[in-house]
């Protein structure tokens, strides 16, 4: 997590830890497949958790320059195609509008894994 809203995100995921302990896990995305890490404007979270955390984190200040998705069923990410690939990284689809500005497009994107931090990893 090397954008903008880095030390903003490190910081929110440190948080939520802290007083949500019915996390499964934390993802970074928007990382592009391949090639190098490109920053992003805002930092985007995807947290894994029930509904209860979901309620709570209503409650916790938002944190400029990062968004955090909560998924509570994970079948809802089916929809995004996400798959995990490895103990630390997942690929899903997003949908964005093409340059015509009326067209759909599913773009292919890499998330990483950020908390629970995974095993072997330093």
């Amino acid at each position: 997590m090397n954008n903008p809203g880095c030390s903003e995100a490190a910081a929110l995921v440190a948080g939520l830890l802290v007083g949500l302990l019915d996390i499964r896990s934390v993802w970074s995305m928007d990382h592009e497949p391949a090639g190098p890490y490109v920053p992003r404007e805002r930092a985007r979270l995807l947290v894994f958790a029930d509904t209860a955390t979901l309620h709570r984190l209503h409650s916790v200040p938002r944190v400029a320059g990062v968004e955090v998705l909560v998924v509570t069923d994970d079948d809802a990410v089916q929809s995004w195609a996400w798959r995990r690939t490895s103990a630390s990284e997942a690929f899903y689809d997003e949908a964005r509008w093409a340059e015509d500005g009326m067209t759909v497009v599913r773009v292919r994107r890499k998330a990483q894994l950020v908390w629970p931090t995974p095993a072997g990893a330093k």
